[in-house]
């Protein structure tokens, strides 16, 4: 029974793809109700729509990191390594993910998905617009209000004028992208991560918003996030990019402000490596903030949360990244009661499939005599060796 539970049900995507990411029942048992979500499951739905569900173009815009990135960027070290032992405490952790990037150039991104698991829960980081050095101003085309003078008198809802960081970042956007592309049946667009860290040190929040709402405290702790930011979208005459690390966590508690530090000391190392030059990704440039997002009922469905809050953000695009923000109306709780099954489903509509493929392949031509050579084997990087994926979002 142990060795049909923990067969591969299938691999995604299948050979002779690279990568793939082998799916078994004791995977899929992580789906049931009350059940945590394992990092097979996050790892392989991530996988699945970006390969399937988001265009090229959004994909060049985002970049995911695995849950094994924060965990490893984050490690204890068990002995001091002779040629480290001289470092900061910053580059002693860097140089432990340094490969993780060499492919992708984390300042071109627009959003950056840190997923991070600590004591079994799961919550999320993203990184916003990591390569601005300051707030930009565009102007907002949904406004409604009057204009100041010296604003173009141009139609302010016009398709042409909306930011890119504002369009569904989806295949078949809706919303204001304003196309009319029908949703895929079964899952809808998703793009999500995973990663781990440590609970003990975070800062709790402060429920005093009466000043300074945008700005982290001097110890860094995170500001609360509680003006809601839907409502006041169309009030606004610009929207606003900035460059922010943002803590969506389905269990509201912690500050985690200590991750917040441990990301920006991260971001500033590896600008140090890959620009030859220093920035700093300090409080006064990289805000920390906890937008209020749709809370968990349950302990069990964090990870589920964290799928949500992603694909949130690709179909309902944050418009405006002032801060704080609100998001607690992001999606509707009854979406929830149904992710699980249709992940599963999708698992298995996947595993079927391939069923069909196999018995369709011809019969291979009979192998040739054993040699006593061994043969050779096509090493395949795996999502812990720091091959990020890239997923979409500004221009």
């Amino acid at each position: 029974f142990s060795c049909r539970f923990s067969r591969p049900l299938m691999v995604y995507p299948p050979p002779p793809a690279k990568g793939g990411i082998s799916v078994t029942n004791e995977d899929l048992h992580c789906l049931n109700d009350g059940e945590f979500l394992n990092d097979v499951i996050l790892d392989f739905y991530l996988k699945y729509l970006v390969l399937e569900k988001l265009r090229k173009e959004d994909a060049q815009r985002i970049h995911v990191f695995s849950s094994f990135f924060y965990k490893r960027l984050n490690q204890r070290e068990r002995r001091n390594l002779p040629d480290t032992t001289n470092l900061p405490i910053q580059k002693r952790k860097h140089n432990r993910v340094k490969t993780w990037t060499r492919h992708v150039d984390l300042f071109q991104k627009d959003f950056i998905f840190v997923p991070i698991n600590e004591s079994a829960h799961w919550y999320l980081a993203v990184i916003c617009f990591p390569g601005l050095e300051g707030p930009v101003l565009e102007p907002n085309p949904l406004y409604q209000g009057p204009l100041p003078p010296s604003t173009d008198p141009a139609d302010p809802s016009s398709e042409e004028n909306i930011p890119d960081h504002c369009r569904p970042l989806s295949p078949d956007g809706d919303g204001l992208d304003g196309s009319s592309g029908q949703s895929s049946p079964g899952l809808h667009r998703i793009s999500v991560c995973y990663g781990s860290g440590n609970r003990d040190d975070a800062y709790t929040f402060s429920d005093d918003q009466s000043s300074c709402q945008d700005e982290c405290s001097e110890d860094g702790a995170l500001a609360e996030d509680s003006a809601p930011s839907d409502s006041a979208t169309a009030s606004r005459l610009n929207l606003c990019k900035q460059p922010c690390i943002l803590i969506m966590d389905s269990l509201r508690g912690p500050a985690r402000s200590t991750v917040v530090k441990t990301l920006r000391e991260y971001l500033e190392v590896e600008w140090e490596v890959r620009k030859s030059t220093q920035r700093s990704f300090g409080k006064d440039v990289m805000k920390g903030s906890s937008p209020r997002v749709p809370q968990q009922d349950n302990f069990s469905d964090c990870g589920v949360y964290v799928l949500q809050y992603v694909e949130s953000f690709f179909e309902n695009p944050i418009p405006s990244f002032h801060l704080p923000m609100n998001l607690s109306d992001w999606f509707p709780q009854q979406r929830m009661k149904t992710k699980r099954e249709e992940i599963r489903e999708l698992i298995l509509k996947i595993q079927a499939q391939q069923e069909l493929d196999k018995e369709a392949e011809p019969e291979p031509p009979e192998a040739p005599p054993s040699s006593s050579e061994e043969p050779e084997i096509e090493e395949t990087p795996g999502g812990s060796t720091g091959g990020a994926l890239h997923l979409p979002v500004s221009p």
